[in-house]
């Protein structure tokens, strides 16, 4: 895995994810805040830009909006892109959890971060 893992990646696995792990049609992507539905921008807006990476789509279901925090620890620990992924597909759909993608299998999401194939020690996450 690489050292640094660029934005660009971490909106393209989030694109993957809301494709491939979701199901949903992806039409338009909206890359301005501006564009979103007042509530996405209103969540999207509080989060420091420098912690985390965000893509918004207009899809089969309408705008779902998207943001990955990765794990570069855990990934480079199990040889596979571990990120947490909060996504919204409207204001009262909401959902955040830990997924995990093999770079030799695109498209295939487990939910999860993974076991390490070494043993842990007790103050590693979890």
């Amino acid at each position: 895995m690489e050292a640094e893992v660029s934005q660009t990646i971490v909106e393209g696995l989030l694109t993957s994810f809301m494709s491939a792990a979701l199901g949903l049609e992806m039409h338009e992507r909206v890359e301005r805040l501006e564009r979103l539905p007042a509530w996405y921008r209103e969540r999207l807006e509080v989060v420091p830009k420098e912690t985390l990476t965000w893509v918004a789509w207009v899809t089969s279901l309408g705008v779902i909006a998207a943001t990955g925090r990765y794990d570069q620890e855990r990934s480079r620990q199990i040889s596979a892109h571990v990120i947490l992924i909060e996504w919204w597909i409207s204001p009262s759909t909401h959902h955040v959890s830990w997924w995990r993608a093999d770079p030799a299998r695109p498209g295939e999401w487990t939910a999860g971060r993974g076991h390490a194939a070494a043993s842990t020690s007790s103050n590693e996450k979890p």
